[in-house]
């Protein structure tokens, strides 16, 4: 009796312990930020196993939904309190008017974190148009309205931007540069009669020459496209040019409205047709197939490689159709939020662009922001040079670059990055835990 009540004490202290150590984290906490679409969900890590936690992430996107953001799910378990938040015109980028507000409500997610028991450290990610997010934030948060008010800007900051409190360290997740660019890049610039389109509801008159759906110029329907280097240098300027007057147009306007002669006192619907999924590059792999410089690549196997040019492992993305469509091809937001979200000047789409013209750009942003500063790119997609170019940008002392190898945009494994004909291996299954592995090991290393 002495030992069967001897195990069964020892069974009991055992299944004790194993319920700690294995004990799921509690369930998110959610905070109403001001307005009412400003809100966030707040992450803790099991405090069985990390009862002190110091440091927290505070994730946010120009628009998305971040609540359950892959960040609030893969930080705790790694001893970091993590917090996904919404901002003001979440899911409705036309409410971004102007999108220099969403500033006004991290300020309140970074405030609401220092306040938290413990917290010491406070750092921002930046994933995809949250990098431009973030990076503006940091940056008028170090240099104040000098920054966003800068004459240069298409929409200016107002003065309820002073004294954003700064963050401690900036981490950007597979980050594009600017809303602005993604939107030149993927504008169909083979429309040519964007003045008629606007004030008088005309159709769009296409222009066969550029329009990157046109075999002739370089499209195949099956599988990779091969577009000249003239067609591409020709297209980019185009989509260069169609912006500038679409800026131009959108101006005007708004100084109608200044001036008190305009039909509405405060803004208007701004409709762009043709103005999204015509990014050259998802057809034609080999535009900016690379980073330019050798860059570090965390392989599969856990391993770093950092001695070579990293080449992005994306497939092609075929949607003709979609550009022609109004859900998908079509812009629809208001003059202030089309030039503070998507308006950027530039003369060549890909390699000639005025990053300081608008606020919305991480590589003007990174130019004035000091604190450390981590840039991840996903293997499986297009941004490694864009972010090797906001990596370069930036004026961090303590600054990182890496690729994760064979992750698509969300940081999964890109089942669909495989040679042609063959099925997916398993090749990039540890993408996400080498990722936040990565991210946990150089946050806790500096903070």
């Amino acid at each position: 009796m002495k030992r069967s009540y001897l195990a069964t004490l020892f069974l009991s202290i055992l299944t004790l312990l194993a319920s700690q150590a294995f004990a799921s984290p509690p369930p998110p906490q959610f905070v109403q930020f001001s307005p009412s679409a400003t809100m966030g969900a707040l992450y803790y890590p099991d405090p069985d196993i990390y009862p002190n936690p110091h440091i927290a992430v505070l994730a946010a996107h120009r628009d998305g939904n971040f609540m359950s953001h892959i960040s609030t799910q893969e930080f705790p378990k790694r001893g970091i309190v993590a917090m996904g938040m919404n901002p003001r015109c979440q899911n409705n980028e036309a409410l971004c008017a102007p999108w220099e507000n969403n500033a006004l409500d991290i300020k309140q997610g970074v405030e609401y974190l220092r306040k938290l028991p413990g917290i010491t450290k406070v750092i921002l990610l930046g994933h995809s148009g949250g990098g431009p997010t973030m990076s503006f934030y940091q940056a008028v948060a170090e240099n104040g309205l000098a920054y966003c008010q800068d004459p240069k800007r298409l929409m200016k900051c107002g003065d309820k931007h002073a004294d954003l409190p700064p963050a401690d360290g900036l981490v950007l997740f597979d980050s594009h540069p600017s809303n602005g660019v993604n939107a030149v890049r993927s504008l169909n610039p083979s429309v040519t009669n964007d003045a008629d389109i606007i004030e008088h509801n005309a159709l769009p008159k296409i222009d066969s020459t550029l329009d990157p759906y046109n075999p002739a110029n370089g499209y195949n329907p099956d599988g990779v496209s091969h577009y000249s280097d003239d067609f591409k240098d020709k297209y980019f300027r185009a989509q260069s040019a169609r912006m500038n007057k679409l800026i131009d147009i959108a101006q005007n306007k708004l100084k109608q409205i200044e001036a008190g002669t305009y039909k509405y006192p405060d803004d208007d619907a701004f409709i762009v047709p043709r103005g999204d999924q015509t990014r050259l590059l998802s057809m034609d792999l080999s535009i900016d197939k690379s980073s330019l410089k050798p860059a570090k690549l965390l392989k599969n196997d856990g391993s770093i490689e950092d001695c070579c040019i990293v080449s992005s492992v994306r497939p092609t993305v075929l949607e003709p159709k979609a550009n022609e469509a109004f859900r998908g091809g079509t812009l629809f937001l208001t003059l202030k939020s089309f030039l503070s979200v998507r308006a950027i000047r530039s003369t060549q789409s890909m390699t000639d662009v005025d990053w300081c013209s608008s606020n919305n750009s991480a590589p003007c942003s990174l130019q004035k922001v000091s604190v450390p500063l981590l840039v991840v790119a996903m293997g499986g997609h297009y941004f490694i040079r864009d972010s090797e170019i906001s990596y370069e940008a930036a004026a961090s002392k303590d600054k990182d670059f890496i690729v994760i190898e064979g992750a698509v945009h969300g940081g999964t494994p890109c089942k669909d990055c495989m040679p042609k004909g063959q099925k997916y291996d398993g090749r990039y299954d540890n993408a996400v835990k080498n990722h936040f592995d990565y991210v946990a090991k150089w946050i806790n290393a500096r903070f």
